[in-house]
């Protein structure tokens, strides 16, 4: 028991130190060494070339070819035919396999059709 008592007044005693030593300000970064800054650097004087020698004759850089962009070839318009064949030029193609009608603004399933799309027929009973 006095072994605890011990240890506990040993405690009591050193946390005002661990206290304190938390509160301290941190030193000044330049507290252990002096600032010293690099020396200006002067520009390198230019040598005098004698004026009979000339300088070899130096070619400029070829510029870089100019990069075109990759351009998708435009898809040539198909045509789209209603569910009877006839050709619907109000209906405009999404994605494949389905058009817009513009005039209802519904989406239509299609199939091809010779060299365009057919639109499928709804089910029946739906409408």
């Amino acid at each position: 028991m006095k072994r605890a008592l011990y240890l506990v007044m040993a405690l009591l005693v050193a946390w005002p130190l661990v206290l304190q030593a938390q509160l301290k300000q941190p030193p000044a970064p330049t507290a252990t060494r002096p600032v010293t800054l690099p020396p200006p650097q002067l520009p390198p004087s230019t040598p005098r070339e004698p004026q009979g020698v000339r300088p070899p004759s130096v070619k400029p850089p070829k510029p870089a070819p100019k990069v075109k962009p990759i351009v998708q070839p435009a898809q040539p318009a198909r045509p789209i035919y209603d569910s009877k064949g006839q050709p619907a030029p109000h209906m405009r193609q999404t994605s494949p396999g389905r058009v817009l009608d513009t005039r209802t603004n519904r989406y239509y399933d299609t199939v091809p059709s010779g060299v365009g799309q057919q639109v499928v027929p709804p089910p029946a009973g739906t409408h």
